[in-house]
């Protein structure tokens, strides 16, 4: 993790913590019950492992693993099981059990070279922590939700929903922690990383939520077997939500190799389209665009330039930004009237055709401009400016540039992203570089 995330590290030092504290609850007892257990940690650990090496790719981009938060959830509220001992633990213990499966998936993606995504998984830590002291230590001995489990005279629906209750609310945690760390590293607003981590996954965590609780309650009668019993509706659903991501790749290759036209054309420079379309995204993180404005963005960001196809002779070195504000307009009303063609395209359509707007009309006549077109008119100009370089002296002049027309032609917040986007570009070259130098 890199050293200026404080928030990561905060919550990994928490996970720490958590880890810590689960050790010293086990105290003398810890080998006693992994010797009375271990069959029972051996399936859990292997659960969450597994589950954590399996991760989801959600549509957006991002990694998901329900079938490991569901396993961990499972863990805490875990009591009678048939044909092995009634899993009687402190909540310590079960932390113990999660962080060893978690730990084990952590080293294997390490040795793959992957990340070991070590903040995430002690946000995931945090989150069964909170669960397993809800349901084995709130309440004292024979009050709690874990003795009111065992106990035959309470109403099953009652444990059941107590139990999805404190799922929720485990589940909850874990989710706050990860999306403020990943707004911290993609430098968005909390909120609005938020937003997106319940909205996306808003049907696996209702999932999450009741399969963990689920295992629990059928281990009774179907012992260890509940585990996978439970889980395989979850599993069943990875298969739908990897068919409809790549369903989104194949869709964005096509509008990618459609705004390569103008590249094959001789209109624009070789990927210019993809540049203004991975600073726009960049851009509109920083300004806390939702995923489904994002990916709009991204597609409008990539065919912002297929009106160029009119185009008699082409603009030399395909910088629009040194056209003249009519022939910018031209070209994307003719990008827009192209794009509205492909079905499900109108909004990011929208985007292309205001794409050339200056900003003073927004403040001046109170024109409605998106956002997302305000984003790709900086962008564009920032890389028209660049010629695609990367290096500082470059980026600076392009910036100055820019500044001259602020709040005239661009969007003052817009340019603001865009000064941090660059910036962290810059860092994030250097720090590649540096361990090369070394």
């Amino acid at each position: 993790m890199r050293p200026d995330r404080p928030l990561a590290w905060t919550v990994l030092a928490v996970g720490v913590l958590v880890l810590g504290q689960g050790v010293l609850a086990g105290g003398r007892e810890l080998g006693e019950l992994i010797t009375v257990h271990e069959v029972t940690v051996l399936a859990f650990v292997v659960a969450v492992t597994v589950g954590e090496l399996v991760r989801l790719r959600m549509p957006s981009g991002r990694d998901a693993a329900p079938l490991a938060s569901a396993s961990a959830l499972a863990v805490a509220f875990l009591g009678q099981i048939d044909g092995e001992p009634v899993f009687d633990v402190p909540s310590g213990f079960v932390v113990l059990v999660v962080a060893a499966g978690l730990g084990i998936a952590a080293v294997v993606r390490r040795v793959r070279g992957g990340p070991a995504g070590l903040d995430q998984l002690a946000a995931r830590l945090i989150g069964v922590a909170v669960a397993a002291v809800l349901t084995r230590d709130v309440g004292g001995d024979g009050g709690s939700l874990w003795d009111l489990a065992l106990d035959p005279t309470v109403p099953r629906p009652l444990v059941a929903t107590s139990m999805v209750v404190v799922a929720a609310i485990g589940l909850v945690v874990e989710i706050v922690l990860s999306s403020a760390v990943r707004a911290e590293r993609q430098r968005t607003p909390w909120s609005a990383a938020l937003r997106d981590e319940t909205g996306e996954v808003a049907p696996l965590t209702f999932a999450v939520v009741t399969s963990g609780p689920l295992v629990a309650l059928m281990a009774p009668v179907f012992g260890l077997a509940s585990l996978p019993a439970a889980l395989f509706p979850l599993a069943i659903t990875y298969v739908a939500v990897e068919r409809y991501a790549r369903n989104r790749m194949t869709y964005r290759q096509t509008i990618a190799t459609l705004s390569q036209l103008t590249e094959h054309g001789g209109y624009t420079p070789v990927a210019h389209a993809e540049r203004v379309a991975d600073l726009s995204v960049r851009i509109g993180r920083l300004l806390g665009l939702s995923d489904r404005e994002l990916r709009d963005l991204e597609y409008a960001a990539l065919l912002h330039d297929l009106g160029q196809l009119s185009l008699r002779q082409p603009i030399p070195g395909g910088a629009t930004v040194l056209a003249a504000p009519s022939d910018q307009r031209d070209i994307a009303v003719e990008g827009a009237r192209i794009v509205r063609h492909a079905e499900g395209l109108e909004t990011v359509a929208d985007y292309v055709e205001a794409q050339t707007t200056p900003y003073r009309q927004v403040r001046e006549l109170g024109e409605v401009v998106p956002l997302p077109s305000r984003i790709i008119k900086v962008a564009n100009a920032f890389d028209d400016l660049t010629a695609g370089r990367s290096h500082p002296r470059t980026s600076l002049a392009a910036m100055e540039r820019i500044h001259l027309g602020l709040g005239y032609e661009y969007d003052p917040q817009v340019v603001e992203a865009l000064a941090v986007a660059t910036a962290d570009a810059m860092v994030g070259r250097v720090q590649e570089r540096e361990p090369a130098g070394r």
